[in-house]
């Protein structure tokens, strides 16, 4: 929460969202608050004051990303009716997301605090955090699939969730690289190859197909 005091002289929403986009392209260390203050049209105290200091100004950047640009990825997750078709979406949606009107390529959440520094541990550790936190959810719709009968018995949850996290890692990387549409498209083709599916065609006996 901000602090109480003198109404802000400027549009916090507007500035949150510049200030989003500065460290989604450059990350947490290679921005700096000159470099904030220029593209938010603020001033240091004005940051400072809005937003408390810079790690806070860019974790709050994170969350605004994971609600906007990021937020293909919940809904995948949440609208769609079978672990596969969930899966495709998501990786999908992650392409189509680099090429976006005013978008940059690569996840945020997974680019912006790489070869950090021991003074940004902390912002390392709630990215990392954010990571582990998005692969549990995915490996928890996969866990609902096979329940589903979706997948077999045997299918190896863990690595398949590893998979999917390390392709969607992969894309990122690729993309910031100036890799095409075409070609990351072709790599989640290529990934959803490994999928398995329950050969025996009615799922689990006794569930209606």
């Amino acid at each position: 929460m901000r602090p109480r005091g003198r109404p802000l002289s400027f549009d916090r929403e507007k500035a949150l969202d510049r200030a989003m986009r500065l460290f989604w392209a450059r990350g947490y260390e290679s921005t700096s608050v000159s470099d904030l203050t220029q593209t938010m049209g603020i001033t240091a105290p004005s940051l400072y004051g809005a937003f408390g200091d810079k790690k806070r100004l860019f974790l709050e950047a994170v969350e605004r990303y994971l609600a906007g640009p990021g937020n293909y990825a919940q809904q995948a997750l949440a609208q769609e009716p079978t672990a596969e078709r969930c899966i495709r979406r998501l990786l999908m949606e992650t392409v189509d997301s680099f090429f976006a009107p005013h978008g940059i390529r690569g996840c945020m959440v997974i680019l912006a605090a790489t070869n950090c520094s021991i003074q940004s541990s902390d912002v390392v550790a709630e990215l990392t955090k954010r990571r582990r936190m998005a692969e549990r959810m995915l490996r928890e719709r996969i866990v609902a699939g096979q329940s589903a009968g979706e997948l077999p018995d045997d299918a190896d949850i863990d690595s398949l969730a590893g998979l999917v996290v390390t392709t969607l890692y992969g894309l990122s990387i690729k993309a910031r690289d100036g890799a095409s549409r075409a070609s990351l498209r072709k790599i989640v083709e290529q990934a959803l190859r490994a999928w398995p599916h329950d050969t025996r065609g009615s799922g689990h006996a006794g569930k209606e197909v």
